[in-house]
C-alpha cells in the first residue's frame, strides 16, 4: 500500500515537472524565433543600405569618393559580423530554400565584384606621360 503512494506522488511530481518544462521550452523557442527574425530583418536592412549606397557610390559625382568607399567597406565589415556572429540564430527560421537562393546571389555578386576589380584595372592601368 505504502509503494502505491510513493508510486502515486513519483508520477504526480514528474507530471508536474514534465509539463513545466515542456511550457519553458515553448516559451525560449518563442523567444528565440523572434531574436532570429529581429536579427534577419537588421541584415537585411544593412543589406539594402549596402545596394544603396553602392548605388551612390556609382554615381558619376560621387565615383572615387574616399569617404563613400571607406562607409561601403564599415558596412561590409558590419554585415559580416552580424552573419557570422548570429548566423546560426538566424538559420533556425530561414527556410533552407531562401538560404540557397541567399548563397547564389552572394555568389553573383562576388563575380560582378572581380569583374569590376579587373575593369578598374584596365581602365586605371597607368598615367599619361607628357610625350605621348
Amino acid at each position: 500500500m505504502e509503494i502505491n503512494i510513493v508510486l502515486g506522488l513519483t508520477l504526480l511530481v514528474s507530471a508536474i515537472t514534465n509539463v513545466m518544462l515542456f511550457r519553458l521550452a515553448l516559451w525560449q523557442s518563442k523567444d528565440l524565433t523572434l531574436v532570429s527574425d529581429n536579427i534577419g530583418d537588421l541584415v537585411e536592412i544593412i543589406e539594402n543600405y549596402k545596394n544603396h549606397l553602392r548605388d551612390v557610390y556609382q554615381l558619376e559625382a560621387f565615383y572615387g569618393d574616399e569617404s563613400l568607399e571607406s562607409l561601403m567597406q564599415h558596412t561590409n565589415a558590419i554585415r559580416t559580423i552580424l552573419e557570422e556572429q548570429y548566423g546560426d540564430v538566424i538559420a533556425i527560421t530561414t527556410p533552407i530554400e531562401y538560404q540557397i537562393n541567399e548563397e547564389e546571389e552572394n555568389a553573383e555578386a562576388n563575380s560582378e565584384e572581380e569583374s569590376t576589380k579587373k575593369e578598374e584595372h584596365v581602365l586605371y592601368a597607368g598615367s599619361r606621360r607628357r610625350d605621348s
